[in-house]
């Protein structure tokens, strides 16, 4: 599974950073990087644009995991000189990431902020790179069980529950001008390979967005 990010235009990081000078960049190293968001090539390429723009590029980290808390903290505790250096952190990254990096910066750099140089799209599968495909929205209540592992929510443009809606024709969908397939066609096909056609007759209920909405977390006890 990978984090899919593009990278906003420069022109919205410059405007972001503009009250700037001196900024530490953090560029993820496994999500990112695949996307060619981050990484190390897109750390320099950063740098280098952000010179050019006469910014000061202290520090530059490049960590394989920046949403996960402890590596972050990890690596800013090597960094603590440099960081007291810096007016702002530039994230290639998700949210995921800038999230992480603001958490451990505020318990002891609360008012370094933290800005980010991409979009995060979607939670995608990878094909090949530079082609990734939305397969999980995290909704919290995965049906791939009884789908044949073929998620409905991000397969069919409407996130229907219950099969196919009138707007199928000859198994493409009518979102898009029928150049794709329709999720629940998809559905119904594996399923009837598995022979558990029972799972495609089922009645569901309407997805409840309301439990996977805000503020959501997950704890192991």
């Amino acid at each position: 599974m990978t984090i899919i990010t593009t990278k906003k235009p420069f022109e919205e990081v410059l405007t972001a950073i503009k009250d700037t000078k001196k900024i530490g960049i953090v560029s993820c190293g496994s999500c990112a990087a695949m996307c060619q968001t981050g990484g190390e090539e897109g750390a320099k390429e950063m740098a280098e644009r952000l010179a050019q723009e006469g910014f000061e590029v202290k520090v530059v980290l490049v960590p394989e995991e920046v949403c996960d808390n402890r590596v972050m903290m990890k690596d800013f505790r090597k960094l603590d000189q440099e960081l007291q250096d810096i007016d702002a952190i530039l994230s290639l990254s998700c949210g995921l990431g800038v999230a992480s990096i603001t958490k451990v910066l505020e318990r002891k750099y609360p008012l370094i902020p933290v800005f980010i140089a991409n979009n995060t799209e979607f939670m995608g599968m990878t094909e090949r790179i530079g082609r990734f495909y939305m397969r999980c929205r995290g909704c919290g209540d995965c049906l791939l069980n009884e789908t044949g592992g073929i998620c409905p929510i991000t397969t069919c443009a409407k996130s229907l529950m219950n099969g196919p809606c009138g707007g199928m024709v000859k198994g493409k969908c009518e979102v898009g001008n029928y150049e794709k397939d329709c999720g629940w066609v998809l559905i119904f096909n594996r399923l009837k390979e598995l022979g558990r056609l029972d799972f495609y007759t089922k009645l569901r209920d309407p997805v409840d967005w309301s439990e996977s909405g805000h503020q959501r977390e997950v704890v192991w006890r």
